[in-house]
């Protein structure tokens, strides 16, 4: 055994003292510095926005333990107006490994937020933000991200809807990307949670995107629902939607399909906010099955029913005359609004017309009264669309009466194609107009 000399432990012990206590407790003490400097909230909040396309406001950030971070009093606002797109009162992010679909692993971004609030006049924003995600847009295109809150709440105009037992997250891959959350409706039973899905396909020419929304047992409002799909929009706020819908964007518009329940569907704001008739009450609307492309109906079967109401003697005189349902009355002799008891049919739609079947009880009428039916099912086979519209609308000097309204309904109800008269196998002669002697257009 050596002997060391008296100056020569001393320096051993000195250098040990430094290396293993003050060195440790300098790098710690700057370390919990820098994270107490005026700055360094500001750095991530910038951070957070080239990541996320938005601005961001951040009450306070630390990380509490290796690998994790915890931001508090988030808020999140679009960049050029400064609306607030959602809020959320603590978010915790940290990494874990998680398999890819090679059978290897990826770090995978797990978010853990305590009560966010969303915007519902904010949902472009949220929407952007989504599809840059998808298309492979920001530069966390090709994080797998996955995401939780015990409650969320959704806001849109003066109401607003929790959520409870929300999950989701953002799965990239090679042939594109989806982004799915699940929830439960605060207050309702549900079997099942609800969920929403927004997919990215790049493997299609052109890579198409698409969503799908179920909602299980819960009845969604409308008026929410219209925020991201505004078909919904004319069914008015107090209509409740559940069911399943599916759709893509195509380059020529949207296709898709939708069965579901619609309830509390006011008849008023589809029929005399329009047009010139009076048709009232709250009806409910079971779509079995309903199919559309390049942003028109192409096919729909289901039923209707409503009532009580009043509906106007002009409009039963129209259905019987454009889109002959047969009168159980006299309606020369009706008043001008009447009073009727129940509205129920079983109708179906397609490129050959509009089919209508009473189902009111025990006559098996379209529409009666507390006595009599007042509209029964048509003898003839399915009307022409057009003849919808014409029910709507009085006659007048054109064929297809031109407002607002039936503009929009005939650029989405179905429409027969264009036909050659039979045993023609040329197309119709195309005029030009000759300009001078010898120019042609």
């Amino acid at each position: 055994m050596f002997q060391l000399h008296d100056k020569t432990r001393r320096l051993i012990c000195v250098a040990l003292f430094i290396g293993l206590c003050v060195f440790p407790t300098v790098i710690v003490g700057a370390w919990c510095v820098a994270r107490q400097l005026p700055g360094r909230v500001e750095a991530e909040a910038s951070r957070l926005e080239s990541l996320l396309g938005l601005n961001v406001m951040l009450d306070d950030f630390s990380n509490p333990t290796p690998g994790v971070s915890l931001y508090r009093g988030v808020e999140l606002s679009d960049p050029e107006s400064g609306r607030t797109v959602a809020r959320c009162r603590t978010l915790e992010a940290s990494w874990v490994e998680g398999p890819d679909q090679q059978g290897g692993s990826r770090p995978v971004l797990i978010l853990s937020a305590s009560q966010p609030e969303i915007e519902g006049d904010s949902f472009e924003q949220i929407s952007r933000l989504v599809d840059r995600l998808l298309r492979g847009n920001t530069t966390a295109a090709d994080l797998s991200v996955r995401f939780s809150a015990a409650e969320a709440t959704f806001r849109a105009d003066a109401d607003s809807q929790t959520l409870t037992e929300v999950e989701g997250g953002i799965e990239p891959s090679p042939g594109g990307t989806q982004a799915e959350v699940a929830f439960r409706l605060a207050g309702v039973e549900m079997s099942e949670p609800a969920r929403i899905r927004v997919a990215r396909n790049r493997q299609s020419n052109p890579p198409r995107t698409g969503f799908e929304l179920y909602t299980a047992d819960a009845e969604f409002h409308c008026g929410t629902l219209s925020i991201g799909i505004p078909m919904l929009e004319p069914l008015g706020s107090r209509s409740r939607f559940r069911g399943y819908i599916w759709a893509s964007m195509t380059d020529s518009g949207w296709e898709g399909q939708v069965t579901g329940r619609l309830l509390d569907v006011p008849l008023g704001s589809l029929v005399s906010d329009h047009f010139p008739h009076k048709l009232s009450g709250e009806s409910e609307i079971n779509i079995q099955a309903a199919r559309f492309s390049q942003g028109r109906l192409r096919e729909a079967t289901g039923n209707i029913s409503a009532g009580p109401g009043i509906v106007s003697r002009s409009l039963i005189q129209a259905a019987v005359e454009r889109l002959t349902l047969t009168a159980g009355v006299d309606t020369a002799k009706l008043r001008d609004l009447i009073s009727y008891q129940q509205l129920s049919a079983d109708f179906q739609i397609d490129v050959s017309g509009l089919r209508l079947a009473g189902r009111c009880q025990p006559s098996g009428a379209i529409l009666v009264d507390r006595q009599r039916p007042l509209l029964g099912s048509s003898s003839s086979g399915p009307q022409p669309v057009v003849s919808l519209l014409r029910t709507l609308v009085p006659a007048n000097e054109v064929q297809v009466p031109a407002t607002e309204k039936t503009d929009w309904l005939m650029r989405h109800l179905p429409v027969p194609p264009i036909e050659l008269p039979e045993g023609s196998s040329t197309p119709p002669p195309t005029a030009r107009l000759r300009l001078g002697e010898t120019i042609e257009r």
